[in-house]
């Protein structure tokens, strides 16, 4: 078990490099930092941020070369080999209100607020952004857009706006074809907080968090989810699916990492580290490391069983 440290604040996103030889982490309105894994010195390599992050937007690129990160108006990248970071803002992005890009790097859903109220999808084609499709939400609340690994699809908490007090209303999960906007499948969601979802690698799932329950539905059934409670009572906060799709690693507001079965939905280990509050996780993509990040900017990056 390692702890790397950082600066102090809460890390927003922990991220490994394909090869699983490095670990990055952004720490909320500081910087990202970079670790060699390999390295006999362990010192991070400190990036810019260049503007506001947008959570869950840290990745590395397929040959573990570029190191980018998702800000408000566009995106932000780092070449390890040349060791310049180079920044791109999208006009397409200009009026949006939340945006998420797929691992792939080729698609692309975007929100936008006023004047036009729309929900756009994106591909990326000869060095340019095509829109695929457009939806008015104009009479629709739009939240937590999740984006599948693959690009094929994406996941969103809707509720319509007509309704008194609709913001008190329940959100509904859609699952939607990310190339046509088509709908595949539907989910009830019992809250009126639309919390964090993912994919798991299969798509044959998707998870959310809601305070300290966990929710999981099958795909492309949809319909109501399965539920698995914080034993503790504390609220969890990030999760990661393992490579193999087989454990579900939550981190929770208690210094504790919670393991799930991803099948029976029942918790089957769980790690402990003194690190004050956990907020972000991430598994390696040989699945052979886990690492969080804590809420006063330390990372620990330990070998799994």
């Amino acid at each position: 078990m390692r702890v790397l440290k950082t600066a102090l604040g809460e890390v927003l996103d922990v991220a490994f490099s394909p090869d699983s030889r490095a670990v990055a982490a952004v720490v909320e309105a500081k910087n990202v930092f970079l670790w060699n894994l390999d390295s006999p010195n362990i010192a991070p390599v400190r990036l810019e941020l260049g503007g506001k992050y947008r959570s869950g937007g840290l990745s590395f690129s397929a040959d573990g070369r570029q190191l980018s990160w998702q800000l408000f108006d566009g995106r932000r990248t780092y070449d390890r080999d040349t060791r310049d970071a180079t920044s791109e803002y999208p006009a397409l992005l200009a009026t949006a209100t939340a945006w998420k890009l797929g691992a792939e790097g080729t698609h692309l859903v975007s929100v936008h607020g006023l004047p036009d109220h729309v929900l756009a999808g994106w591909k990326h084609k000869d060095e340019e952004w095509v829109r695929q499709w457009l939806i008015s939400t104009r009479d629709l609340s739009v939240g937590s857009v999740t984006v599948a690994p693959a690009g094929d699809r994406f996941a969103m908490f809707t509720r319509a706006t007509e309704a008194d007090r609709w913001w008190e209303q329940e959100h509904r999960l859609e699952i939607r074809d990310a190339a046509t906007s088509a709908a595949q499948s539907f989910g009830t969601y019992p809250y009126s907080y639309a919390g964090k979802l993912a994919f798991h690698p299969t798509g044959k799932q998707i998870v959310g968090i809601n305070d300290a329950t966990l929710l999981a539905w099958s795909l492309p059934e949809g319909g109501d989810p399965r539920l698995a409670r914080s034993d503790n009572k504390k609220h969890f906060t990030a999760f990661a699916y393992h490579p193999t799709g087989h454990r579900l690693f939550v981190t929770s507001n208690d210094e504790t990492v919670h393991v799930f079965d991803t099948h029976a939905l029942e918790r089957v280990n769980r790690y402990s580290w003194r690190l004050d509050r956990l907020s972000a996780v991430a598994i390696s993509p040989d699945g052979t490391l886990a690492a969080v990040g804590s809420a006063h900017g330390d990372v620990v990056v330990w070998d799994l069983d």
